[in-house]
C-alpha cells in the first residue's frame, strides 16, 4: 500500500496537465479559445464567495445546488461529501488569500469547456483551499454544466498554491471516497504516458501486479492492453458505483472519434486491490446504465 500511494504522488500531481493542456493563469486564459467561446471567470468568485458563504451558514443546499443536474446523478454520496465540508470549517471568514484558475478548452470546435479553480482563504481558526472542476460551457450535454467535482482541505498557510487538484470523479472528493479516486488518476496517468516513457509502462506493470487480486493476468495481457489504449484523448466525466460494498470506477474518454468507458472495480474486502480492468466502445446516445460492464472474476477485459 505504500508503494501504492508512494506512486500516487509522482504521478498524480500532472495528470490534467497531459489530459487537458491546461494554462494555469487567468490572464492569460482569453488567447488560449478560438471562435466564439468565451469564457466569464467571475463565475469562479461567484462559486467561491457561494461555498465561504454556505460554510459560514452551515448550508449544505447553497453548496449543492452548484452542481450539475449531470453530478448530483452520478454521485452516490454527495450529501455526505457536503457534510465533510461542513464538518471541518471552524471559525469566521477573514479573507481569500488566493484566487487562481486554469482552463481547458475540448474538441468540437469550441463545445466544451471545464475550469479548475483554486481558492485559498482564511479563517480565524485555519487556511482552508477549496479546488473544484466546472463545465462552463457544453452544448453537447446542458446537464453538465455546473461544478463537477469539488474538495475542502485545511491548508498550513496562506502561501501560494500553484494549482488545482486533480479531480474529475463527481461530487466531492472526502476521505472516504479519496482511494478510489486516487487509484484511478494514477491508473490513468500510467496508460496516458504509456507510449512516451517506458518507464511508466513498468510502473503500470508493477502497479498492476501489486494491486490486483491474484487473476493470472499475464504480461501479454498487459501488453495487448496498453496497445488497445494507446490512442487515447482528454478525460471526459468519471464517477464511482457501490453495488453490494464494491466500488466501480467509470472513466469515459475517447479512443480514435470512438467513445470508451475505462473502468475498475476495488475488492469490497481488500479495497486497496483492483479485481478487474475493462475497456468498452459506448454510444453517446446511450448512458453508461444501457451497458454491462461488471465482470465476476479477477482480470483484464477489452472488446472483442
Amino acid at each position: 500500500m505504500l508503494k501504492f500511494k508512494n506512486l500516487l504522488c509522482c504521478t498524480m500531481s500532472v495528470i490534467l496537465m497531459l489530459s487537458l493542456m491546461s494554462c494555469s493563469v487567468v490572464e492569460k486564459l482569453n488567447s488560449h479559445y478560438e471562435g466564439d467561446l468565451v469564457i466569464d471567470h467571475t463565475e469562479n468568485v461567484s462559486v467561491s464567495e457561494t461555498v465561504i458563504k454556505a460554510l459560514e451558514n452551515n448550508d449544505a443546499d447553497a453548496i449543492k445546488n452548484l452542481f450539475s443536474v449531470r453530478a448530483k446523478d452520478l454521485c452516490p454520496d454527495l450529501d455526505e461529501g457536503i457534510g465533510y465540508m461542513l464538518s471541518i470549517y471552524e471559525g469566521e471568514f477573514v479573507e481569500v488569500t488566493q484566487n487562481n484558475s486554469s482552463s481547458n478548452k475540448y474538441s468540437s470546435g469550441g463545445e466544451r469547456c471545464i475550469v479548475s479553480p483554486v481558492c485559498v482563504f482564511k479563517t480565524t481558526e485555519n487556511y482552508y483551499k477549496l479546488t473544484w472542476n466546472a463545465w462552463t460551457i457544453n452544448e453537447k450535454d446542458k446537464e453538465k454544466e455546473g461544478v463537477y467535482s469539488m474538495k475542502l482541505q485545511i491548508w498550513p498557510d496562506a502561501g501560494l498554491d500553484q494549482g488545482g487538484e486533480d479531480l474529475f470523479v463527481a461530487g466531492v472528493v472526502y476521505p472516504a471516497n479519496s482511494e478510489e479516486s486516487d487509484m484511478a488518476f494514477t491508473l490513468w496517468k500510467n496508460i496516458y504516458q504509456q507510449k512516451n516513457h517506458d518507464d511508466r509502462i513498468e510502473r503500470f506493470r508493477e502497479l498492476l501486479f501489486d494491486n490486483m487480486l491474484a487473476s493470472g493476468v499475464t504480461d501479454d495481457e498487459i501488453d495487448r492492453f496498453f496497445d488497445y489504449c494507446q490512442p487515447m484523448r482528454e478525460l471526459h466525466e468519471g464517477w464511482t458505483e457501490i453495488d453490494d460494498g464494491n466500488i466501480t470506477v467509470y472513466i469515459t474518454s475517447m479512443k480514435n472519434d470512438t467513445p470508451i468507458c475505462f473502468c475498475f472495480r476495488l475488492d469490497k474486502e481488500q479495497t486497496d486491490k483492483i479485481s478487474f480492468l475493462k475497456f468498452a466502445e459506448i454510444d453517446d446516445e446511450k448512458t453508461i446504465v444501457d451497458y454491462n460492464l461488471s465482470e465476476e472474476n479477477a482480470g483484464i477485459y477489452l472488446p472483442d
